[in-house]
């Protein structure tokens, strides 16, 4: 079974008190030993970016994302899918002048970063891939299970039972600030259904109980990252409000939801009938950056 990834956002505020940047003291230990200063300054500047859009600063961003190695291992990659092909449906205008810089990545960089440009969906994107070494890079089986010989994904129309659904969702929202991310995010509390699968099947050998197992675990992961990114961004809390009073959800994530806005404005949400205490956050393999 592959392992769950988890957003790097939720990594890095996990227990971290709220303050307009991330400092290395904020850092858990093990996580402060191993992430490098240009790292942190990247990743801060990727995870504020909704607040102060510059995107004349995005290619030197690639560029030193890339010589700090944070854009060659797939399996690192979904959260800065999800926030360089927002940046690219933003800015479709500059996608043209942006790609001296991107065929310039070494090229397993390369091919990440043109992932997600073919996520983004746009006319630019779909003109500047056809070229035919921007398409030997990216064309046929990849890591991330895309079907990138057909017309791209709509990042709306992901499965939230996709496992990097999570990190591209908070990828996306770093980009934008945009409530869509956040919805689909709290989507995925309805899973709370399948809260105990992980006991009740502790060797699943059939499909459905390896998406039981696989749900409690995304479930898990959805709450986590969003009590966490409520913490840190007071827009994520505002969001959350907002969409728990509008009582458009499922029945599951309103409780849920309540639970956790409960910790944040307990004059406002006491008396939530859902606790989430026995909750854990589950690892994740870029605990250690390259």
């Amino acid at each position: 079974m592959k392992n769950i990834i988890t957003s790097i956002l939720l990594l890095l505020v996990l227990s971290v008190p709220v303050f307009a940047q991330l400092t290395r003291d904020q850092l858990p230990p093990e996580m402060s030993r191993q992430i490098s200063d240009e790292q942190l300054e990247l990743t801060n500047w990727m995870m504020y970016y909704y607040k102060k859009p510059v995107p004349n600063q995005f290619p030197n961003w690639l560029k030193r994302a890339s010589a700090a190695g944070m854009l060659k291992e797939p399996k690192r990659q979904f959260p800065f899918l999800g926030f360089e092909a927002t940046i690219f449906a933003m800015n479709e205008d500059k996608i043209s002048l942006w790609m001296k810089t991107i065929d310039a990545l070494p090229e397993e960089d390369r091919k990440n970063v043109l992932m997600a440009l073919w996520l983004s969906g746009t006319k630019s994107s779909q003109e500047v891939l056809l070229d035919k070494s921007r398409q030997r890079l990216i064309r046929g089986q990849n890591y991330f299970n895309f079907q990138t010989d057909a017309t791209p994904l709509m990042l709306d129309d992901i499965a939230n039972t996709y496992g990097g659904y999570l990190d591209i969702q908070w990828g996306r929202f770093s980009a934008s600030g945009d409530d869509k991310p956040v919805r689909n995010i709290i989507s995925v509390l309805e899973f709370a259904q399948f809260i105990g699968s992980g006991k009740k099947f502790p060797r699943p050998s059939t499909d459905e109980e390896k998406q039981a197992v696989l749900k409690e675990i995304y479930f898990q992961s959805a709450v986590w990252s969003l009590r966490s990114n409520c913490k840190i961004h007071s827009r994520v809390l505002d969001l959350c409000e907002k969409i728990y009073d509008e009582g458009n959800i499922g029945h599951l994530s309103q409780l849920v939801l309540r639970s956790i806005l409960n910790k944040f404005k307990p004059e406002k949400y006491k008396g939530s009938k859902t606790s989430n205490k026995s909750l854990k956050p589950i690892a994740a393999p870029w605990a250690a950056p390259a």
